[in-house]
């Protein structure tokens, strides 16, 4: 034999040997696991039966005899049976119907029952009916809503009135406090509501005519209301002042430091910090046609002006307080910001009419003042409410101790200093052109 082919016939042998080791190991492994899974098997039905035998009863021979006699009824449980299964026998099925729910039944005080065999019927269309009142609604109010939007929301509101008190109103944007007067002179419209330094200012411009004059009906309650100490002692509703706010991790801690700084201010909700800055400037002698303020932003939104000093991109913020109230709400952000100045509680919105358009729309306008009041009773009314961010309106009240107009009283002067004589840092609340940044946080973790 060649020994070169012995050579390389070596390598095939060990081969070889190695494929019957592996077989081997394999053969066994297969064998290990077979005898795992059968053990693993035998382990769950063993623990199957135990479990059984825990719920399963065990058996008594006194209680099975029984429940045997029982069930098949021996002659000693017959002539029981036949003994008192007369005497006990059931009393016929005899329960009144119960009566139908009256149509004028109520849940609670002011809120009807439903009908329980239609709970909602589709609602019946208003006919056609002629306008008997117009109602103003001025600019100052609207804040940072949209005409469009304002519009919207208070046909809810103007369809509810016809359908309850048969009155159809009709609503009207007014952009300046002139129109307000004209509006109510010369009767184009019988009710307003307004900012309340626009109530004042045309108080006084009807106050030059001995016949006329302008009467509150009614006042609103803002929908949030902060905790906070340093308005809790004011006079006037809750939920009315203005805030000038920092952020609390900031190195401002008086309006002089503020000198400067780059102010955020929400478009349109001019009257409030308007007149609360006008008189902070004054205060601080700034002169009117120097700028006290860095650099001052118009917002689409007051929580986006609060939550730009939260960001870093601005310093200060001037807002209303509920907006500050509803962001400690919904976020938790009280403790994250601190309050620089408070204002008086001037920040109302009033609605009112003139003596003039009394004499021939009286009704008309007392079923709009019940119908304001009692809005939160009815769904439509709630979701008014709701978009304006409005508690709740009440009836005015003259000559009461708590007079809601006295703060608003005592700052008119501000007001006219604001709108005749405006600084120079606040013009741009007046300019209907000036540039508003409308990028708007959908959330607060947004960047």
């Amino acid at each position: 034999m060649d020994t070169r082919d012995f050579r390389f016939q070596i390598p095939d042998f060990r081969f070889a040997l190695l494929s019957l080791s592996a077989c081997a190991w394999m053969g066994g492994c297969s064998q290990t696991g077979e005898r795992m899974t059968a053990s693993q098997d035998e382990a769950n039905r063993k623990s199957e039966i135990e479990n059984r035998q825990l719920i399963t009863p065990k058996p008594i021979a006194a209680r099975d005899w029984m429940e045997r006699d029982a069930l098949h009824r021996s002659w000693d449980l017959k002539l029981i049976d036949r003994l008192l299964d007369r005497t006990a026998e059931p009393a016929p099925f005899n329960r009144p119907v119960p009566p139908a729910v009256p149509a004028n039944a109520e849940i609670v005080a002011g809120v009807t029952a439903l009908d329980d065999r239609n709970p909602f019927p589709e609602r019946i269309p208003l006919s056609p009916k002629e306008v008997t009142v117009h109602v103003g609604i001025a600019a100052s109010t609207i804040r940072t809503r949209e005409n469009a939007e304002v519009l919207a929301a208070a046909q809810p509101f103007i369809d509810l009135e016809q359908r309850e008190y048969n009155v159809r109103g009709v609503a009207d944007l007014w952009d300046k406090p002139d129109e307000i007067y004209f509006g109510l002179i010369e009767g184009h419209q019988q009710l307003a509501v307004s900012h309340v330094f626009d109530y004042l200012l045309v108080r006084a411009w009807l106050a030059q005519d001995p016949s006329n004059g302008v009467m509150p009906l009614a006042w609103v309650e803002p929908g949030h209301a902060t905790s906070r100490v340093e308005t809790q002692a004011l006079p006037g509703p809750a939920g009315t002042s203005v805030m000038l706010i920092v952020s609390a991790a900031s190195t401002y801690h008086s309006v002089a430091a503020l000198h400067g700084a780059r102010l955020s201010i929400p478009a349109r909700d001019t009257y409030g910090p308007g007149v609360f800055l006008t008189q902070l400037l004054s205060t601080a002698r700034q002169p009117r046609d120097a700028a006290f303020f860095g650099t001052i932003s118009l917002r689409r939104y007051s929580k986006d002006a609060v939550l730009d000093v939260l960001k870093g991109l601005t310093d200060a913020a001037c807002v209303d307080e509920g907006t500050v109230a509803a962001l400690q709400s919904f976020y938790g952000l009280g403790s994250q910001l601190r309050t620089i100045a408070t204002s008086p509680r001037y920040n109302v919105d009033v609605l009112y009419t003139s003596a003039n358009n009394l004499p021939g729309y009286e009704t008309e306008i007392n079923l709009t003042q019940q119908q304001l009041a009692t809005l939160g009773l009815r769904p439509e009314g709630q979701e008014v409410l709701s978009f304006f961010d409005i508690r709740e309106w009440h009836a005015y009240q003259a000559g009461s101790a708590d007079d809601v107009l006295a703060p608003a009283r005592e700052a008119f002067a501000d007001f006219l200093n604001f709108r005749e004589r405006t600084p120079v840092d606040l013009k741009i609340l007046l300019d209907p052109k000036a540039a508003v940044d409308l990028h708007t946080y959908d959330r607060y973790g947004n960047p």
